[in-house]
């Protein structure tokens, strides 16, 4: 960190925001009402610049024993911007947790929730539970508010609003006057590479073929059938987490000459589009398949890895798994007459065979930036 970085001798400016974790951060900006506001980043591979000055060196030096050096630095740069707001949209960070139980008194903590609760057993040990804090929390829908209020950690206000960044590419489309064709695809297939084996879920050892076999499965019934497919991706386009993402995928489908639908760079909004101009959305158990609800789009949760830590759309609160929306079964004649069945549905008549009202699963989303900004 000391090598890379630039060193800035003097104290933060004052802000009316902070944006805590710079992960994801964009969708943040476009909510905030002004530009009053300053991003501090919180990974250790992401600090780029370090303040230096009397007053948070005192800090540090006067917490070491208590807190550490991190953890210290973070208090000392937000009590010296002395903001009214603090926001992350990295729900599940330990910095936010802390920093908000030290300090809620005195300013206002917001979380926005970024993806699906997940089963990590580290996040919620009995140990991990007492550390876990949250003063206020904008999540997708009342799955989320069930799911968190039984692992029993301290949320104290919860707001369904439904998905930010769902919401946010309504207002893009609308403000670059997109037109959107909602028939353009049959199949919107969402890129879940598995491109880290030791990354997220490590401890579900076959769910690298798992995410392959959704792949290979899909293109097959869109070979079959002649239908449209876009197969978007997670990465940004040309960069090395592009090349990976079809690394992946090429063990996958050697016999499909495919093309991944990577974003640009200015434009991180690609998948919500595609997946508007789609008529079903397929993908092992991706949040965006939630998100895709927002459109009133038809989804299909393929999951084969029978792991309780995964299940559509999470784990621990119940959900019909006979759902018309989630499919276990590893055989292709089930896949494929599932998909073709949903294709042939209305909308009306999909989503009553959903097992649960919409909004369970995620609120209607057109509204939520402006929400939010009110609040």
């Amino acid at each position: 960190i000391f090598l890379r970085s630039k060193f800035i001798f003097k104290n933060p400016e004052q802000n009316e925001f902070v944006i805590l974790d710079d992960t994801t951060s964009t969708s943040i900006e476009k909510i905030l009402p002004n530009k009053n506001y300053i991003i501090i980043s919180t990974r250790v591979e992401q600090i780029k610049e370090i303040y230096v000055s009397k007053k948070i060196l005192f800090h540090i030096i006067k917490n070491f024993f208590k807190y550490g050096v991190k953890k210290n630095y973070l208090i000392a740069l937000i009590k010296l911007i002395r903001p009214k707001v603090v926001v992350t949209h990295i729900h599940d960070s330990e910095d936010f947790h802390f920093i908000s139980k030290m300090m809620n008194n005195e300013i206002t903590f917001v979380a926005i929730q970024v993806y699906s609760p997940s089963m990590f057993k580290l996040m919620f040990s009995n140990e991990s539970k007492k550390k876990y804090f949250i003063p206020n929390f904008f999540c997708y829908g009342e799955y989320d508010q069930l799911f968190y209020q039984k692992k029993n950690v301290q949320i104290k206000n919860f707001e369904a609003v439904g998905s930010i960044k769902s919401s946010l590419t309504n207002e893009y489309v609308n403000s670059k006057k997109l037109k959107i064709n909602p028939n353009k695809y049959d199949i919107c297939l969402i890129s879940e590479a598995q491109v880290a084996l030791n990354a997220d879920w490590p401890h579900v050892k076959n769910l690298a073929d798992c995410y392959g076999l959704v792949a290979e499965f899909t293109f097959k019934l869109c070979k079959k059938h002649n239908l449209n497919i876009i197969f978007a991706g997670k990465a940004v386009k040309g960069s090395k987490a592009a090349d990976r993402e079809i690394c992946f995928y090429k063990n996958f489908l050697k016999e499909y000459d495919f093309k991944i639908d990577h974003y640009d760079s200015k434009n991180a909004y690609n998948s919500y589009i595609n997946i508007m101009q789609s008529k079903l959305t397929i993908a092992l158990f991706s949040t965006i398949l939630r998100e895709a609800i927002s459109f009133e789009k038809k989804i299909l949760s393929f999951n084969t890895a029978r792991h309780p830590d995964i299940e559509f759309p999470g784990p621990d609160i119940e959900f019909a798994q006979d759902s018309i929306c989630v499919l276990k079964e590893p055989s292709y004649e089930l896949f494929e007459e599932r998909v073709l069945k949903i294709l042939s549905m209305s909308n009306n008549e999909y989503f009553s065979k959903l097992g649960r009202e919409k909004s369970f699963l995620m609120k209607p989303t057109i509204n939520t930036a402006s929400v939010i900004r009110k609040k």
